[in-house]
């Protein structure tokens, strides 16, 4: 499938709902980035069904432990309890909405962050 970039603010504000606190965690922009990224995997993994949640948060932990090596299992399971934790906010604000995003990323302009996000609607 080929994503679509919207110029719509809509899903980077429905985003932004979900995980803003999560996002401002972040020090720094590259640190913002990594907190999007992972906000990112939350929004699309809360936009499948439950078995494909589970299969999905599995295989999340599973590469974020390779690709972080030096991560405990006690690091591991935070990053998959925050996952959850976004899921969950995801399903209490926008239930019904079923858009997978290709990719965000987040700049400062102006002395502001700004999020954007390519998506796509899913069938």
């Amino acid at each position: 499938m080929s994503g679509k970039k919207h110029k719509d603010p809509k899903i980077s504000k429905m985003l932004l709902d979900v995980a803003g606190d999560y996002i401002a965690m972040g020090g720094d922009l590259e640190a913002k980035q990594q907190y999007l990224n992972s906000a990112v995997s939350a929004w699309n993994i809360a936009c499948l069904d439950s078995a494909g949640r589970e299969k999905a948060l599995r295989q999340y932990r599973k590469s974020y432990h390779r690709l972080n090596p030096s991560q405990t299992h006690r690091d591991c399971t935070d990053v998959e309890e925050n996952l959850r934790l976004l899921i969950s906010k995801k399903d209490r604000l926008y239930p019904k909405v079923r858009i997978q995003i290709a990719g965000a990323t987040i700049e400062e302009r102006d002395g502001r962050d700004y999020v954007s996000v390519a998506s796509f609607r899913m069938r």
